[in-house]
């Protein structure tokens, strides 16, 4: 199995990498430059980073990422960045909120696939400022915060899945989990 991880120069990219690797995955970084023809020839599934961009302001600096989103066939996971990808391209809206930054406490609303085995609530570390405040209209919310409505969301018939919060730094309980659970949604 082999996953992509996008690139868009975030702080802790290179995390989401090992933590893939951990797990026995064929894990490649690449950057948002690919065609998605090339993306889809060579990966299972692939994870929209994190990285310092604003969407909408940003737009022109993350290459590909939208039609990544909305056209890869496999699955797909963003983290961050890659959260406000998602939400963007399928119609969402985006907004400046409360910095988030440092630990905080995820509440999970329904667990579905990639938040199986976090348990009801978990410490996460957030770095950001701006949130998804309205999802898309085909995404379920999965969890929240005290500040943010929308921490975790899925794609109600497509593979695709994002989180607000860091997953790959280690102050998030558990977070190899998340992974773990989007490697086994590779695999089907």
């Amino acid at each position: 199995m082999r996953i992509g991880v996008v690139d868009f120069g975030g702080q802790y990219n290179h995390l989401i990498y090992r933590r893939l690797r951990e797990l026995g995955v064929q894990a490649e970084m690449f950057p948002p430059t690919l065609t998605l023809e090339e993306v889809e020839s060579r990966y299972d599934g692939i994870v929209l980073s994190g990285g310092s961009f604003n969407i909408p302001d940003d737009i022109d600096k993350v290459g590909n990422a939208f039609e990544y989103a909305k056209k890869f066939s496999k699955p797909i996971l963003g983290i961050c960045l890659g959260h406000h990808i998602i939400a963007y391209s399928y119609g969402g809206e985006l907004s400046k909120s409360n910095p988030e930054f440092g630990e905080v406490i995820v509440y999970v609303d329904d667990e579905d696939i990639i938040l199986r085995g976090m348990g009801r609530s978990f410490i996460a570390w957030e770095s950001h400022n701006v949130e998804v405040s309205r999802p898309p209209e085909e995404f379920q919310v999965l969890a929240h915060s005290d500040l943010v409505k929308v921490q975790a969301m899925r794609h109600i018939s497509r593979p695709i899945f994002s989180v607000q919060f860091h997953p790959e730094v280690e102050h998030t309980e558990n977070g190899i989990q998340v992974f773990k659970n989007f490697v086994e949604v590779c695999k089907r």
